[in-house]
């Protein structure tokens, strides 16, 4: 089995907090590239998708990836560094055939939630640019989800993230790793 673990999912799913929770608890380094990208281009992504575009965007996220997938090719032969937990933007996997690149970096894990956990999650929040800074309803989370879902489903493992905390849905994670 391949050491590095992508999580991949629906905005709201869950994959940065349990991304991070599963990198201290397995002692993995840990890389969202949400974060990555704003770090790189040094403003938000809602502002990237209003300055440059969803395309703009989109691409970025596969050049990102990318250096990330030689970067940790070069870790590997050397053997000096330990593997990582990644988490993805929801809509990455979705895009420029991405997913044949997630799967060459790990073992890839959709954390799965319906629409309307998805929904409950993250109606406050603003700053999800695809569903619109004006706000959102129930349905547009639900089509967008219906839209990328044949991309997540291509996933080597799936874990249903609805009733469970971070902390669990880690466990179930570290469990299958332990007993594979």
């Amino acid at each position: 089995m391949k050491t590095n673990i992508v999580l991949i999912g629906f905005m709201g799913a869950g994959k940065t907090e349990v991304g991070r929770i599963l990198a201290i608890n397995l002692g993995f380094n840990f890389l969202d590239i949400d974060a990555l990208i704003e770090k790189y281009e040094e403003m938000s992504i809602t502002e990237i998708f209003k300055k440059k575009g969803e395309k703009y965007f989109r691409d970025l996220e596969t050049k990102i990836l990318n250096s990330i997938r030689e970067t940790i090719k070069g870790v590997e032969l050397s053997g000096k560094d330990k593997p990582s937990v990644i988490s993805t933007g929801g809509g990455m996997p979705a895009f420029n055939g991405n997913m044949k690149l997630l799967k060459n970096i790990g073992t890839v894990i959709y954390l799965k939630a319906d629409a309307h956990t998805i929904y409950e999650r993250i109606k406050s929040e603003t700053h999800r640019p695809v569903l619109g800074a004006d706000g959102f309803t129930l349905k547009s989370v639900s089509d967008k989800l219906k839209e990328r879902e044949k991309f997540y489903e291509k996933a080597d493992m799936i874990i249903y993230t609805e009733g469970l905390t971070p902390q669990a849905a880690a466990e179930e994670i570290e469990i299958f790793f332990n007993f594979c």
